[in-house]
């Protein structure tokens, strides 16, 4: 159960994670961080730097003083709904191979119900629409559509030099999403979603509506993400204050 020397807080939590998947429940205490320390062979730091990583993904709560809990459930993609992260990477840090597929894109009018959520004042202006399939080790997870403030030749740039991460070909514009606010809505599959998502009937969703924003407020792009309910489980920390 050593790690090498080499080993960095990101290793140190994927052995915490398998900890707590192989032996806790949830609101079970997990060893301390002197003790995880000697068992992994890092320093405290080192291991308070994962235990950290895990909080903010939903993982663990802790409480000075008092110990660390495990909050989420190990059957779900497991994020925390207060961070902001793209598909890919929740799916990347749950130890899964992501994956795209179904892209479709297009130039076209923006609709009317999201003028505003883009700041767009012109009924007439175009948006870059893109939806898309993310998968986990190959199996639909999350079905998105995506509305894009329109560049001239950004259909063409996407054609090229899109990858999995949407937020990372935005960059190359110069955009950079530091926040975005989102509803949560229950949902139920509809017929162009089943498709989507392979489904076979009608299925439970959380779909979230998000306009995301660069650190200067402006609005950036909207997106629908329609996630399986049984795939992805958002947890947030309510502290008392």
């Amino acid at each position: 159960m050593k790690l090498a020397n080499r080993s960095l807080y990101l290793q140190a939590r994927d052995v915490i994670s398998n900890l707590i998947e192989e032996k806790f429940q949830p609101m079970q205490k997990i060893p301390s961080e002197h003790k995880l320390s000697g068992m992994l062979g890092v320093s405290r730091n080192t291991i308070r730097e994962a235990i950290r990583t895990l909080e903010q993904e939903g993982v663990l709560y802790s409480r000075h003083g008092i110990g660390t809990f495990v909050v989420g459930s190990k059957q779900s993609l497991i994020t925390n709904i207060s961070t902001l992260e793209s598909s890919t990477k929740i799916i990347t840090d749950q130890g899964y191979e992501p994956g795209t597929k179904n892209v479709i894109y297009d130039v076209r009018k923006c609709p009317d119900h999201l003028l505003r959520h883009l700041e767009i004042e012109d009924s007439n202006e175009q948006v870059f629409y893109i939806e898309r399939v993310r998968t986990a080790d190959g199996e639909p997870v999350v079905y998105v559509e995506d509305y894009i403030p329109y560049v001239s030749g950004m259909d063409e740039k996407y054609t090229k030099d899109h990858g999995e991460s949407l937020l990372e070909f935005l960059q190359s514009y110069g955009w950079s999403v530091a926040f975005s606010v989102c509803t949560i809505k229950a949902v139920i599959s509809n017929k162009k979603v089943e498709e989507k998502l392979e489904l076979k009937e009608r299925h439970a969703l959380l779909l979230l509506q998000q306009v995301h924003y660069s650190d200067t407020g402006k609005s950036l792009f909207y997106s629908d993400s329609y996630f399986m309910s049984d795939k992805f489980e958002f947890n947030v920390i309510r502290k008392c204050v």
